[in-house]
C-alpha cells in the first residue's frame, strides 16, 4: 500500500472521531475560559475590598467628601479596567509552543491551533482536533516529565518548530493552487495531511514512550522496596 493510501485511510478513521473529538475540543475550552473567568473575579473582588477598606480609612482619618468618593471611584474603574485587560488571554505564538515550561504545552499548542482552523481544509481541522487531544491526554505526563529529558526536547521539536512549519508552509501556497497536483504528485492540501497525520503518529509514539518510562521506574522503585524490606524481613 503506497504511503499517502495509508495516511489517507488514518485520516478517515480520524474523520470517524470527529464529533467526539470536537466535543472534547469545546469542552476544553470552556473549562480554560471557566478558569479565566473565576481567576478575574477573584482578582476583582480583591481590589475592590482592598479599594473600599482604604477609602474608610482615609473616611477615618478626615472626611473625603463627594471629591473624595469620586476619586475613590475613578481609581476602582482604573484598576477594574487593568484587571479586566491583564485577564485577557493574548494570542498565542510559535515561540510559545517551544517554551520550557513544558506542562503548559498542550494549552498553548491547542489556543494556537485554534487561530489556524479557518485556513485549514476541514480533513485537516479533524486530524488538528486529534493533535490537540492527544497533547490533552498527554498533559498529566508533562506535568511531571522533566524539561531537560530528551523526550521533552523531541516533543518540543515535534509541536514547536516541525508542526508550525508545516502549517506555515502550506499557509504560503496561494490559496488557488493547494489543491491543484504538484510536481512530487501531491497537492499542497494532501501534503498537509500527511504531515499532520506523522505528527498525529509521532505524538502517539511520544506518548507511550514517557508512560514505558514512568512504568519502569515504577518497576524499579517496586524491586528496591521489595528487596530492601522483603529481603531484610528474610
Amino acid at each position: 500500500m503506497h504511503d499517502s493510501d495509508r495516511v489517507m485511510e488514518n485520516a478517515d478513521a480520524v474523520l470517524r472521531r470527529v464529533s467526539e473529538g470536537n466535543r472534547a475540543r469545546i469542552a476544553r475550552r470552556r473549562a480554560r475560559r471557566r478558569s479565566r473567568l473565576g481567576a478575574t473575579s477573584k482578582r476583582l473582588a480583591l481590589v475592590t475590598v482592598a479599594l473600599l477598606l482604604l477609602m474608610i480609612g482615609a473616611g477615618m482619618v478626615t472626611p473625603i467628601g463627594i471629591g473624595g468618593a469620586m476619586l475613590f471611584a475613578l481609581a476602582a474603574a482604573i484598576a477594574w479596567a487593568l484587571v479586566i485587560f491583564g485577564s485577557v488571554e493574548p494570542e498565542a505564538r510559535v515561540a510559545d509552543l517551544a517554551a520550557p515550561d513544558i506542562a503548559r504545552l498542550p494549552a498553548r499548542t491547542e489556543s494556537w491551533l485554534e487561530q489556524q482552523r479557518p485556513a485549514l481544509p476541514a480533513p485537516a481541522i479533524t486530524l488538528v482536533d486529534a493533535i490537540g487531544l492527544k497533547l490533552d491526554t498527554l498533559a498529566p505526563q508533562l506535568a511531571t516529565l522533566d524539561p531537560a529529558t530528551p523526550a521533552a526536547a523531541d516533543l518540543r521539536k515535534l509541536i514547536g518548530e516541525e508542526l508550525p512549519e508545516l502549517i506555515a508552509g502550506y499557509r504560503r501556497v496561494p490559496t488557488a493552487l493547494r489543491t491543484g497536483a504538484a510536481r512530487s504528485g501531491l497537492n499542497p492540501d494532501r501534503q498537509l495531511l500527511d504531515g499532520l497525520a506523522v505528527v498525529d503518529e509521532e505524538l502517539a509514539r511520544m506518548a507511550e514512550r514517557i508512560a514505558d518510562g514512568d512504568l519502569h521506574r515504577l518497576a524499579t522503585q517496586g524491586r528496591f522496596l521489595e528487596l530492601k524490606y522483603r529481603g531484610e524481613g528474610g
